[in-house]
């Protein structure tokens, strides 16, 4: 019984912390660090200000497990590209593909508020800057240079450095619509994406072109 007891409390302890992350993001992102209270926090969450401080001490804990528990989820996000990349029958469509899918992931809502967050709050807490370069970017440019270089390997590209060309790919990729979104906070259309993504794909392929 005593056992039961303590799974029903953490396991509630856990949908409490859960709770509060999810709905912190958009507060920091509103208000900034600063314009950020415990209260609001709290409010946010519809948990009293006793069960976030037990969560996590105090509303530097919030924002920093916030940052850390997000880039702790990006590992290999384009693994499952990597034996399609195998498969596709020439570069423009393994560069399509990867292109349309790199895209979307990283224009969702959710990605763009922690890129703004990140980078309006790096000053304050540049360990947390690092982080997200390190296990969040740094790990989906890795990802990227794994596709790349099974299309080097089947001859379909020319890739002598994959994670330098990873990098050029996230440039073409998400220059104009990711700045457009994190700096002018303009929603950016179905038809300024693909617009974009297919201007991007044909810049790195000329770039990269086999032979």
């Amino acid at each position: 019984m005593v056992a039961a007891a303590h799974r029903r409390s953490e396991n509630g302890s856990d949908a409490k912390r859960r709770q509060i992350l999810e709905r912190s993001l958009e507060e920091f992102v509103a208000h900034g660090y600063v314009g950020t209270s415990t209260d609001r926090l709290a409010a946010a969450a519809s948990v009293s200000k006793q069960t976030m401080y037990r969560l996590f001490g105090d509303k530097e804990g919030v924002f920093v497990a916030l940052i850390t528990e997000e880039c702790d989820r990006v590992v290999d996000p384009f693994a499952p590209l990597v034996e399609e990349m195998g498969r596709v029958p020439d570069a423009e469509a393994g560069v399509m593909l990867l292109a349309e899918q790199f895209t979307a992931s990283i224009l969702t809502a959710k990605v763009q508020q922690l890129r703004r967050l990140v980078i309006a709050e790096a000053t304050r807490f540049p360990e947390l800057g690092r982080l997200y370069w390190e296990r969040g970017f740094l790990r989906t440019i890795s990802s990227v240079a794994r596709c790349l270089e099974v299309l080097d390997s089947r001859a379909l590209l020319e890739v002598d450095d994959a994670e330098l060309a990873a990098h050029h790919f996230a440039g073409l990729m998400l220059w104009i619509p990711g700045n457009q979104a994190m700096f002018a906070g303009a929603t950016v259309t179905e038809r300024q994406v693909a617009t974009s993504i297919r201007a991007g794909a044909r810049t790195f392929l000329r770039a990269y072109a086999a032979g």
